[in-house]
């Protein structure tokens, strides 16, 4: 064995020669300066120097061979005629004199172009001069390698350094909601009760848009709005169809008479201007008021006396208590035979508080929400409630009941409102970019900040 030395130096692409720092900086690794090499023994193979490459047809994609023989005795020795250990020919791809752009590092994130004014295309939103999201660019470093995958100028792979693609900065989107629904109906129908119509979640919002109103907790694709309404007391009315025949249960079979049933159909109706014109839910009418359907009673013999039905009571008198009284009469449609007499056809009771005799008052409800127009999202808008004449058992009448009284009505009906309107964050223009932070390669960072808070979009 022995110890093989060999002189390097810098040199340029061109030839020329070049300080050894710029190859340190520029070029792979240097060369090993010392080789371990071998020198023949008398007993060990002799070979001849390898002779030059030959000639390549075609750079990069051909190759190249040299050759070498043994020498001497070895030509006759059987170990020195293993190839594996002592090869004669030895085969390389042609050198390629090309160079390869390849890139490096991460991209760039997506940077919209600047410049003048700007339009509203390709899914641009502008704020002022200011593009805030569409289509842009992103970059990435190129470097480009030489044959023996050295560094070299970027120009030499006809590169500007860098390559670029098409991006998207996404646009935000905010929540989307259907028109408002028609009214419903009050929730009462006599006296102050709440209406509502909603709005259903169309479009969920991405991408930082305007959140959502706070949803209905049971349905979260519904938000409601409430406000306060007043129902005619008589909008809805009992009305009955006469009385049917007697259906005679306990019949005296000399004089066809005694004790019997009759019955009649009592609908709930909608009352108009004209008369009650049509039947709806029972419901909706008191049921309080409602006249019977049926009764028991006594077909009257011959020679009976015959009453009218039972008036409405007298009213009792105001405030309730004391000894107060009402009555009702049933005047006589037919009088009584020889050696009969009529019933009573007075009836009288006392007033009591609560039970046949009432007192009023109005009772105000809460304010409704701020009611805009009907486009509107935010801004000036009207807020109402609304006045009810309430019975001292808590039951809500007609105002007419508390108009009769002369009751003070002092409170405001209505009352102007603002709905606050949501601001979108405002960001400054760009600032001029930063110094590179490398001496060497890409990376800028520029920043934009905030001018005004959000209140609405993030």
């Amino acid at each position: 064995m022995a110890l093989g030395r060999d002189a390097v130096s810098c040199r340029k692409q061109d030839g020329g020669q070049a300080d050894v720092e710029a190859c340190l900086q520029f070029s792979s690794s240097m060369p090993p300066l010392t080789q371990l090499c071998q020198l023949p023994c008398e007993e060990t193979c002799q070979l001849s120097l390898w002779s030059k490459f030959s000639s390549c047809s075609v750079d990069c994609v051909g190759v190249r061979t040299r050759k070498r023989t043994l020498v001497g005795k070895s030509k006759k020795r059987d170990q020195c005629k293993n190839n594996q250990v002592f090869p004669l020919s030895e085969t390389q791809y042609c050198p390629c004199n090309k160079y390869n752009a390849q890139p490096v590092g991460n991209w760039s994130d997506c940077v919209l172009p600047d410049g003048g004014r700007l339009e509203g295309s390709l899914g641009m939103k502008v704020q002022g001069d200011i593009k805030e999201c569409g289509q842009g660019y992103r970059f990435q470093a190129m470097v480009c390698y030489d044959q023996d995958n050295r560094i070299v100028e970027t120009s030499r792979c006809n590169s500007h350094g860098y390559i670029e693609e098409a991006c998207i900065i996404p646009c935000p989107s905010d929540c989307k909601l259907s028109e408002w629904s028609n009214w419903s109906r009050c929730s009462k129908s006599c006296g102050s009760g709440v209406k509502v119509r909603s709005k259903w979640l169309r479009e969920k919002p991405y991408n930082g848009g305007r959140p959502c109103p706070k949803l209905d907790h049971v349905n979260q694709a519904q938000v409601y709005e409430v406000v306060p309404c007043l129902s005619d007391c008589g909008q809805y009315v009992w009305r009955s169809e006469p009385w049917s025949v007697w259906k005679v249960s306990n019949v005296d079979l000399k004089e066809n008479c005694g004790e019997g049933v009759q019955t009649r159909k009592v609908r709930c109706m909608l009352n108009t201007i004209d008369g009650p014109s049509e039947q709806v839910e029972d419901y909706l009418c008191d049921p309080e008021e409602m006249p019977l359907g049926a009764r028991n009673s006594r077909l009257p013999c011959p020679e009976d006396c015959v009453l009218s039905d039972w008036g409405v009571w007298t009213p009792c008198p105001l405030p309730c208590g004391g000894n107060s009284s009402r009555e009702r009469t049933a005047p006589p449609l037919r009088q009584p035979g020889d050696g009969k007499t009529c019933p009573p056809s007075e009836e009288t009771e006392i007033c009591k508080l609560n039970t046949n005799c009432f007192h009023y008052s109005y009772n105000i409800t809460d304010w409704s929400t701020c009611q805009l127009s009907e486009r509107a999202v935010c801004g000036n808008g009207i807020k109402t409630r609304m006045l009810d004449c309430v019975r001292s058992d808590g039951k809500s009448v007609d105002l007419k009941f508390c108009k009769e009284l002369g009751l003070d009505r002092k409170w405001q009906m209505n009352a102007s409102c603002v709905v606050e309107c949501p601001v979108n964050c405002q960001l400054s223009d760009w600032s001029t970019w930063s110094e590179c932070t490398h001496t060497c390669g890409l990376s800028e960072k520029r920043e934009k900040g905030p001018e005004r808070s959000p209140e609405g979009r993030q």
